[in-house]
């Protein structure tokens, strides 16, 4: 089974956001393991110490000058990861230090700007849409 994880700066405040979320994870229990790290909203500087931890091959930084897919090509990449961990980072509404940025994988869900709150329901719900791509279902449709 795919391992996902998604580290993400402070908690959801909007309780529709959070109950989309939800929804979402439930939907994703069949299809991959998912793993929520929170961490405290500290100010750029500590939040780039306490995410650096989390850098690595499998692991890619949402950023509006990341590059860009549609759901489609998504899938791919969800499936070519096979059953690696894969991370994806969402900063806070001051975003990710310049400096974490430099060496990692950045993608972007739109060059459009949205909530870090809205990425996480955007995200998820592109991995769920991913997961109903790979196994044939209409979901995505």
């Amino acid at each position: 089974m795919q391992k996902i994880r998604i580290v993400a700066i402070g908690k959801v405040k909007e309780k529709y956001l959070l109950e989309g979320i939800v929804e979402y994870e439930k939907r994703l229990r069949p299809y991959c393991k998912l793993e929520w790290v929170e961490i405290r909203d500290l100010g750029m500087k500590e939040e780039a110490m306490r995410l650096g931890k989390y850098i690595g091959d499998g692991t890619y930084i949402l950023d509006v000058e990341g590059k860009e897919t549609d759901s489609v090509a998504f899938a791919n990449f969800i499936k070519a990861r096979g059953f690696g961990q894969t991370t994806f980072i969402i900063g806070s509404a001051d975003g990710i230090s310049p400096g974490l940025k430099k060496g990692a994988k950045l993608i972007s869900l739109s060059r459009m700007t949205f909530t870090h709150d809205m990425c996480r329901l955007f995200l998820i719900e592109q991995i769920y849409r991913a997961c109903m791509i790979i196994n044939n279902r209409s979901y995505h449709k």
